[in-house]
């Protein structure tokens, strides 16, 4: 494994900022080579980390899926180190410096989260767009609340017609995130599977539904009246759907490659992060 750590501080986050040069030199205190990088906002822009052995992520769950989906073709281990709120994905607090150290010395597992290949397909059945989602992709109408239609396709079958404020579709990592609060299920990170979650649907049997992790799912025939359709992943890249455009999600040959504490259990962590005792 390389020795190149990249400290990736959030630049909107003062308190990650002020405490990169520190932590940096920390890192090479303890014998790597370790440098300080602003994060990627795209894979395109990710090239000059290719020699990285680990990213060390300073900031929130925001900040570690972006560095994830930038480096997606790097695969080096992602270290969060807590500056957001809830820091759901961060294994290490702001003041866990040994821990760090235990972790670049080799104390640490890695668990590769699930991540889902997304593309847009126009009506005459070419690409129109491609992106990568490792929490959550999701349909919606936009910042006007009117009822979206569409048929929701399971490996070629319909599985639901629903008229709703929209779809997400999350892997477990995203689970806990929008999906939760739209009333899906909470998964662990460590499954293979998918979850579509209907938001605020206008009839009684739409109900949230699980998924093998090798399904493919499209959304097909996409229409709101007097409004625009749009489709965000994981908050980071939003798409306008044209009339007859297919939304295809599937699991992806990339994965995501997480620093996890080996100490705390699946639900230790969600019950010490998502509750309130």
């Amino acid at each position: 494994m390389s020795n190149t750590v990249y400290v990736l501080p959030n630049s909107e986050k003062p308190d990650a900022v002020k405490a990169a040069d520190g932590i940096c030199k920390r890192i090479c205190e303890w014998g790597f080579n370790a440098r300080i990088c602003e994060i990627p906002t795209k894979r395109e822009n990710s090239a000059s980390l290719a020699d990285a052995g680990f990213f060390v992520v300073l900031g929130g769950d925001g900040s570690i899926i972006q560095v994830a989906r930038a480096t997606i073709d790097i695969g080096a281990p992602i270290i969060g180190i807590n500056y957001g709120k809830i820091g759901y994905m961060a294994v290490l607090g702001s003041d866990d410096t040994e821990a760090l150290k235990g972790i670049l010395e080799g104390r640490h597992t890695v668990q590769q989260r699930m991540m889902l290949d997304v593309d847009i397909i126009n009506a005459d059945k070419t690409l129109k767009s491609a992106s990568y989602s490792l929490n959550e992709v999701v349909v919606s109408n936009g910042p006007i609340p009117h009822l979206v239609e569409f048929d929701l396709f399971c490996d070629g079958n319909l599985c639901q017609h629903i008229r709703s404020d929209g779809m997400i579709i999350a892997t477990p990592t995203g689970s806990s995130a929008y999906s939760m609060s739209a009333g899906g299920p909470v998964m662990d990170p460590a499954l293979s599977c998918i979850c579509a979650t209907p938001i605020c649907p206008h009839h009684l049997n739409a109900r949230p539904v699980i998924f093998g992790g090798d399904s493919v799912l499209e959304i097909r025939n996409a229409k709101c009246r007097n409004n625009y359709i749009y489709l965000s992943v994981d908050g980071k890249e939003v798409f306008e759907l044209d009339e007859g455009d297919v939304v295809r999600i599937a699991r992806s040959k990339y994965t995501a490659p997480i620093v996890c504490s080996g100490d705390n259990s699946f639900m230790e962590v969600l019950n010490s992060k998502l509750s309130y005792y």
